[in-house]
C-alpha cells in the first residue's frame, strides 16, 4: 500500500470547490503517453502484437507505423504468424523478417518522422500446449520456423522454435491464453508441458490482455507461475475500427517502467517484470507496480482553508496521465456531494470536500482504486495521510 504524508501547500483562491471537476481540455486525447516514474524511471507504452498482410492481417506494415505515431505509442513489436500464413499465394516471403524490414524503411523514411521504437518479433502458432507464443527482440526471425507441413506441428516442434528463440536472447509471451477453443469455460488449465515450457524458461510472459478480452484467470497464472503481465491489441484491421478510437478508447497496451528509451531497456523491464497492462481505461498489474504508476500518475494538494469553511476540508487530486483514475474512498469520511465515488480525469483535477474535518485536523484517507487491478476481483489500494 502506498502511505504519504502530505503538507499544506498555497494555492490562490478556491473557486471551484462546489464545481467537484475540473476537466482538461485534451481528457479524450486518443495519445497513450505517460509521466515518468518518481524514481526517474520511463514509463513507456509498448503494443508487443501486431499484425500485416504478411500474415493474417489486413494493413500493409507501414500501417501499422501511421497508426502507431499517430496513438503516440513508445514502441510497437511486429509479430507475424510464422506458421499461419493464408495470404503466402498473394505475398510469398520466403524470408520471414520482410514485414519488420518494411516498417523500419518506413518509420526511417516514410512520411512522419518519429521516435517511435520498433521490436522485432514472431508468433508462433501451434495449438495448446504451448498455444500462440510470442517471441520479442529476435535478430532473425527465420530459424524459428521450425515446420514445413501441419503434420509437423508437435510439441517437439514448438518446443525447438521456442529454443531458437531463447539462443537469441528472446522474450516469449504467452498470447490470448483463455482462448475459448482450448478453455471453453475461460478458466486456465496448465498442462505438464506447459509448465515444463515455464520452468526452462521459455515463456516467460503471459496476454492477461488482449485486444477487447481482460481474462481473470490469465491474471492468475501470471501471478501464480511468476510471468510478465503484458497487455497487447493483436491488431489485424485498422486500430481506430477495432477499437472505436472516435469515441474515446484505446488500444490495449503493455506500460514498460525502463532506464532508458529504447528497445533494450523495454526488454530489461519485460525480463525483470516491470510492466502493467492497460486495458479498456484499466490498469493490470502486480501490487507494487500498480501503486508505483499510481504514486507517478495523482497528486493530492490540501487546499488552503477559507473563512467559511468551518468543519470541512478541500482537498484536489490531480492526474497527470492519459486515462481517467475512478477511486472510492473507504471506510467513515464523508465527501461533499459525491457519495465517495471520485473520478480524476485525464490530464485534469478533480475537487473532494471532506467533511467534519477542520481545515487544521489530519485526515487520513483509504482509497480503493477502482479501475486497477492486482489480482482476480482485487483493486489496489492507496492509504494517504494528509
Amino acid at each position: 500500500m502506498i502511505m504519504r504524508s502530505l503538507p499544506l501547500l498555497s494555492l490562490t483562491a478556491l473557486l471551484g470547490v462546489l464545481s467537484l471537476t475540473e476537466h482538461a481540455e485534451a481528457s479524450e486525447s486518443r495519445e497513450l503517453r505517460f509521466p515518468p516514474l518518481k524514481d526517474g524511471r520511463l514509463v513507456l507504452s509498448v503494443d508487443t502484437h501486431t499484425h500485416s498482410v504478411f500474415s493474417d492481417g489486413h494493413v500493409w506494415p507501414t500501417v501499422r507505423v501511421w497508426e502507431a505515431n499517430k496513438d503516440r505509442l513508445d514502441a510497437m513489436a511486429i509479430t507475424e504468424h510464422l506458421e499461419y500464413q493464408p495470404n503466402r499465394d498473394d505475398i510469398p516471403h520466403p524470408d520471414r523478417n520482410r514485414a519488420f524490414e518494411l516498417a523500419v524503411k518506413e518509420n526511417k523514411q516514410g512520411r512522419e518522422r518519429t521516435d517511435l521504437l520498433l521490436i522485432p518479433g514472431a508468433e508462433i502458432t501451434r495449438k495448446y500446449a504451448p498455444g500462440h507464443v510470442n517471441a520479442l527482440f529476435i535478430e532473425d526471425t527465420n530459424p524459428l520456423l521450425t515446420v514445413k507441413h501441419r503434420r509437423e506441428e508437435t510439441f517437439a516442434t514448438a518446443r525447438k522454435a521456442l529454443r531458437a528463440a531463447k539462443a537469441q536472447q528472446g522474450f516469449m509471451i504467452w498470447n490470448h491464453p483463455a482462448w475459448p477453443r482450448d478453455f471453453p469455460d475461460g478458466v486456465i488449465k496448465i498442462s505438464k508441458e506447459q509448465q515444463s515450457l515455464f520452468d526452462d524458461g521459455l515463456i516467460q510472459g503471459i496476454e492477461v490482455a488482449n485486444g477487447e478480452y481482460f481474462n481473470d484467470s490469465s491474471l492468475q497464472v501470471a501471478l501464480d507461475h511468476d510471468l510478465t503481465i503484458i497487455g497487447a491489441s493483436d491488431i489485424h484491421g485498422l486500430i481506430d475500427y477495432d477499437y472505436y478510437i472516435n469515441s474515446g478508447c484505446h488500444r490495449t497496451v503493455t506500460l514498460a517502467f525502463t532506464n532508458e528509451r529504447s528497445v533494450e531497456g523495454i526488454a530489461a523491464a519485460l525480463f525483470q517484470k516491470q510492466t502493467v497492462a492497460v486495458h479498456d481505461r484499466q490498469f493490470i498489474g502486480r501490487e507494487n507496480e500498480l501503486q508505483t504508476l499510481f504514486d507517478s500518475l495523482v497528486q493530492f494538494e490540501r487546499l488552503p482553508a477559507r473563512r467559511n469553511d468551518g468543519q470541512q476540508t478541500a482537498v484536489r487530486i490531480s492526474n497527470a496521465g492519459p486515462i481517467d483514475i475512478e477511486l472510492e474512498v473507504l471506510g467513515d469520511v464523508s465527501l461533499n456531494k459525491s457519495a465517495g465515488y471520485v473520478t480524476v480525469p485525464s490530464h485534469g483535477s478533480t475537487i473532494i470536500v471532506v467533511l467534519d474535518h477542520a481545515p487544521s485536523d489530519e485526515i487520513e484517507l483509504a482509497l480503493e482504486w477502482l479501475n486497477s487491478w492486482q489480482a482476480p476481483k482485487t483493486h489496489a489500494r492507496i492509504n494517504l495521510e494528509l
